[in-house]
């Protein structure tokens, strides 16, 4: 050991001599399971476990030198005490792989530390890391170790972070699901909805346990550790249908921690939540989770979960953020306030909502879209456009399997065919049709155009009288419908230039 080493070591060895001896126990709360935990002996175990969220894991101090380990158990027993045992455990494995600028902080004067920080850890850290150690930094002034006291922490505070766009998945859009796998999720969830409602069929239990995770994850952007922490008081499931949900806020700040908030679930979902609401009560907790946790799954788990679903249902791995960021577009886009959407959120700050203004198109940018007629709502759901039938084929199908309808007044007829026919269809016929996999397009090009051209006013009125509202049932399907039905015609066309045939 050179000069210098064994110097800083004799430094550390004096500011952990004059630290106190831990508590016999370290006692903690865990918010997902309700319970305290306590780690016995802190001083002589070298290995911390810590339960949070239905898991477990360690925080492992044996890498350290026989000095330093005192001081960092000091430090992560304060975490504990004011962070979710989440968050302190994250913060101490982040650290101990990595402690030089720990042990810098221990030694220098906060003044020349500060001037290490701009030199070397903005500049060339991440913004975790940045974050992590200012943290523990807080916890040396609240301890008074080293040079550090508890007056201090707002000129720590002042430690800036490396640059880092937070949203930038968001101001790109990369985050946001398009329409067509939007349109995907709510078919899946209208047709599980109508099996539960107006068959005998049963379904999985899991297949309506998930359905109902996905309702929540994707009409109000809830994170999975709310949707976790969900229990089977927090649903209500009345007479008429209608079921209200009791949602815990999570990273709020101070008392509004403790706060839920209330979400009613789309009323033609309801029937989903019914159906589970009443097998769950009859079934016994097996994963670990509280008694009467309503899913009975670990946030971790129910994101698996959730990921495994979307994927199937779209065909992309869509991530529990995407949907809430997703869920936060839609409201920016028809108009809310910033107030509003906060609230909808569930966000500490009307600030953190100035992103989904940003990234909000303008009203001539939404008319385009409910036209479909922006480049951005190009990509739409598969809907056979490999299978057409020509005007002799439609001619010799039954009547019943001829698509014909009035949509809002206006006569439509000799689009396609149905390939199981309207009278065994619960939906509106020539509005659905071209979102549907049974779906028949004919193959001229000109016949989906007109439709688009004979609906347009129409379109444009609803989004008028909506505020081009997402949410509202009508306005979204004439978007489905305009982009599908404009696909179709295109699809056709390219279908026909590379037959070699003359464009229809």
């Amino acid at each position: 050991m050179n000069h210098a080493a064994s110097a800083l070591a004799s430094r550390i060895a004096v500011i952990a001599a004059q630290l106190p001896r831990l508590a016999s126990s370290i006692r903690y709360y865990d918010d997902f399971d309700e319970k305290n935990h306590a780690i016995r002996d802190p001083e002589g175990s070298d290995i911390w476990e810590i339960r949070f969220d239905g898991g477990r894991a360690s925080i492992d101090f044996s890498v350290l030198d026989d000095h330093l380990m005192p001081i960092f158990k000091h430090v992560a027993a304060d975490l504990i005490s004011r962070l979710d045992p989440s968050g302190a455990t994250s913060i101490c494995q982040g650290i101990l792989g990595k402690s030089k600028h720990f042990i810098q902080a221990l030694v220098m004067r906060p003044e020349e530390f500060r001037d290490l920080w701009v030199a070397e850890v903005r500049p060339h850290q991440t913004w975790d890391y940045a974050l992590h150690l200012r943290t523990m930094i807080h916890s040396l002034c609240n301890l008074s170790i080293g040079l550090w006291r508890p007056e201090m922490r707002p000129y720590v505070s002042q430690l800036e972070s490396p640059v880092r766009d937070i949203y930038k998945t968001v101001r790109t859009g990369e985050c946001f699901l398009p329409l067509a796998h939007q349109s995907l999720l709510i078919e899946y969830l209208d047709d599980l909805s109508h099996a539960v409602g107006n068959t005998h069929e049963a379904r999985p239990t899991n297949q309506l346990r998930d359905a109902c995770i996905l309702v929540i994850s994707h009409q109000y952007g809830c994170r999975p550790g709310q949707i976790a922490r969900i229990k089977t008081t927090d649903v209500r499931c009345y007479e008429n249908g209608a079921v209200h949900l009791s949602i815990p806020l999570l990273k709020q700040r101070g008392n509004e921690a403790l706060r839920r908030v209330t979400r009613r679930v789309k009323h033609e979902w309801g029937s989903i939540f019914n159906e589970y609401t009443a097998r769950r009560l009859h079934t016994t907790v097996t994963n670990g989770a509280p008694a009467d946790n309503y899913f009975d799954l670990p946030p971790q788990r129910l994101s698996t979960v959730l990921r495994d679903l979307i994927e199937k249902i779209t065909g992309t791995r869509w991530s529990p953020t995407d949907l809430r960021h997703t869920a936060a577009q839609r409201l920016a886009d028809a108009g809310t306030s910033h107030i509003a959407l906060s609230e909808f959120m569930g966000h500490a700050t009307t600030l953190t909502a100035n992103v989904y203004f940003d990234a909000s198109p303008t009203q001539a940018q939404r008319i385009n879209q409910a036209l479909a007629i922006s480049s951005i709502y190009s990509t739409v759901a598969e809907v056979a456009r490999t299978r057409t039938i020509d005007k002799s084929a439609l001619l010799r199908l039954s009547s019943d399997q001829q698509i014909g309808g009035i949509p809002h007044g206006v006569p439509i007829a000799g689009i396609g065919g149905c390939s199981s026919g309207q009278s065994l269809c619960s939906k509106n016929p020539v509005l659905s049709c071209y979102t549907c996999r049974k779906f028949l397009p004919l193959s001229d090009a000109a016949v989906h155009e007109s439709v688009v051209e004979s609906l347009r006013s129409v379109v444009s009125e609803f989004a008028s009288v909506s505020r081009f509202n997402e949410e509202s049932p009508a306005y979204t399907q004439l978007r489905r419908m305009f982009q599908a039905a404009l696909q179709v015609a295109k699809d056709i066309r390219l279908k026909h230039a590379e037959n070699g045939a003359e464009p229809i």
